[in-house]
């Protein structure tokens, strides 16, 4: 099941925005509800339609009156987009009424769920549960009051649920707020296991010199399995300003919006929340109350994207502890092989960076035996030879570096491998993963897979060059930035002028006649390159 478009697939920059539905109130003065999810999902690329559940007439200072679309209407607008403009994502705001919850509900379980099945899609759908203003009014009617039992009937439909404290304390039906950290994760976790729906806490409304958003995750798609079924935090500085009216929408519309441009949930996440403190950094007042995030494109600065925190991994360490081994400069187009005789083949070649990934099943005298020829071979040649995976055996043996995966990234100890002089290369797969992966402070960080590639099952999407130079924008100068993933001469250029300092290649080299030939080819090409690494 897919809910990206075919451009979105080849990575490149999309020619059509995708449609996102906006299914909100209207605020009179332009700062949250529908007019800020369509400036946002406007900025981040995508093309906004609107499903209009109520006008209110509101200002910088109060709400003052709100008036709630009529079912009948509600459903005539929402029927007459799917049958011409069909979403690619949808964010749900406010819901003025019982009768409104009771029948979007019944419309996502019944009417869209069959649409998803025909059409062999799944369409994030983010509710961001407004119940009042953020100026303390009401935003239902007050002779329809949704039930908890409404609420919790709706919440069950959606991929992503994004209360803040007071919402949240509200939808479990509760005055008593917890009084502890621990508590609020507990909570979390059981009211999201109850409801099979990934549940995002947001902070922003607690006043503490941090914003942490708690995420219990249930099961997202693209996704490692190290990071299903636990609890993640979004943290950033908190930005003391009082213009963030909107703040909420504007969260959740770029949460939907991220996704309807092929981004992962907890890619979205981290990118919602990159846009939401940059908006933050620059708003500005209109009247007399709170003012509007500012809209200043895609987020490509590092300080506003948040800090991971996984309480499942309390020893990662933090960047300021770990210092690796640097890798050698010029840097080289980096080779990767499963066999030592391709390994030899390479260096002997010229190569002075390579990997080896050991993938066949092998007894740890013969795996210990490999990884030492490998070292003594790069030592040979004095070269970078990086051992993928088994850490402790090149620790032992003497390896100049170390390559890892999310999975093992996660499990490894890292302070033992900084100890022993050792460098250490990552890979990532998106926003999360690569936030992660920089807060370690590695020798490399790999971005991949660019292309389709068949050596390895990967849970992530191809990343595209679309995506690639987001990321490239992102980290260009932290550390070296390694693309990896059906690279090959037909496509080095545009790889390259993304921003990455090398490119990794395994099927160039390994299904070669002349492994050594085929890399210096390749080397050849890349050196000739206008754009030269960074």
């Amino acid at each position: 099941m897919t809910n990206i478009t075919k451009c979105h697939q080849q990575g490149t920059s999309p020619a059509a925005r995708p449609i996102v539905w906006s299914i909100a109130a209207s605020d009179s003065g332009g700062g949250a509800g529908i007019q800020a999810d369509n400036l946002t999902i406007h900025d981040l690329g995508a093309h906004a339609c609107n499903i209009v559940t109520a006008v209110t007439a509101q200002n910088s200072v109060a709400v003052q009156a709100i008036s709630a679309t009529a079912v009948e209407l509600l459903d005539k607008q929402i029927s007459c987009l799917l049958s011409d403009m069909p979403p690619q994502a949808i964010k749900i705001g406010v819901l003025a009424n019982a009768a409104q919850v009771r029948w979007l509900s019944h419309w996502l379980s019944h009417t869209f769920a069959h649409y998803q099945q025909q059409h062999n899609v799944q369409v994030p759908i983010i509710w961001d549960p407004v119940m009042l203003a953020s100026t303390g009014q009401a935003l239902t009617e007050q002779d329809d009051q949704p039930q908890i039992n409404d609420y919790l009937q709706l919440a069950k439909q959606v991929s992503l649920l994004t209360p803040n404290a007071a919402e949240f304390m509200r939808l479990l039906n509760t005055a008593t707020s917890p009084q502890k950290p621990e508590q609020w994760m507990l909570w979390l976790e059981i009211f999201a296991h109850s409801l099979q729906t990934n549940v995002l806490l947001t902070g922003g409304d607690q006043q503490q010199a941090h914003a942490t958003d708690w995420l219990m995750v249930q099961e997202i798609a693209h996704t490692s399995a190290q990071h299903q079924k636990q609890i993640v935090g979004f943290s950033s500085a908190t930005i003391n300003t009082p213009h963030n009216h909107g703040t909420g929408c504007t969260f959740s519309a770029a949460i939907a919006t991220s996704m309807a441009l092929a981004y992962p949930m907890l890619d979205a996440i981290c990118i919602a929340k990159a846009y939401v403190n940059q908006g933050l950094s620059a708003a500005y007042g209109l009247g007399q109350g709170a003012g509007v995030l500012a809209r200043k494109g895609w987020p490509a600065t590092l300080q506003y994207f948040p800090k991971i925190i996984l309480p499942k991994y309390p020893k990662l360490p933090s960047k300021t502890t770990l210092q690796f081994a640097a890798i050698h400069r010029p840097l080289q187009v980096y080779p990767v092989t499963q066999s030592l005789l391709v390994l030899e083949q390479l260096l002997a070649g010229g190569a002075r960076i390579a990997q080896l990934r050991i993938k066949q099943q092998l007894t740890q005298a013969q795996l210990a035996s490999e990884i030492q020829h490998a070292v003594a071979l790069g030592e040979k040649y004095q070269a970078q030879v990086f051992i993928n995976d088994h850490w402790q055996l090149a620790i032992e043996l003497g390896a100049f570096g170390v390559h890892l995966g999310q999975e093992d990234m996660l499990e490894a100890e890292l302070e033992q491998i900084a100890q022993a002089g050792l460098a250490l290369g990552f890979s990532s797969h998106g926003y999360f993963e690569l936030l992660i992966a920089q807060q370690l402070n590695p020798s490399y960080l790999a971005i991949g897979h660019i292309f389709p590639t068949p050596t390895k099952t990967m849970p992530s999407q191809d990343q595209g060059l679309h995506k690639l130079k987001h990321y490239c924008d992102l980290l260009m100068g932290k550390m070296p930035l390694v693309a990896i993933g059906g690279i090959s001469s037909d496509n080095l250029k545009q790889v390259q002028a993304c921003g990455v300092d090398m490119v990794a290649i395994v099927r160039a080299v390994e299904q070669a006649q002349d492994p050594a030939f085929s890399w210096q080819q390749l080397q050849q090409q890349w050196e000739a390159l206008p754009c030269k690494p960074h």
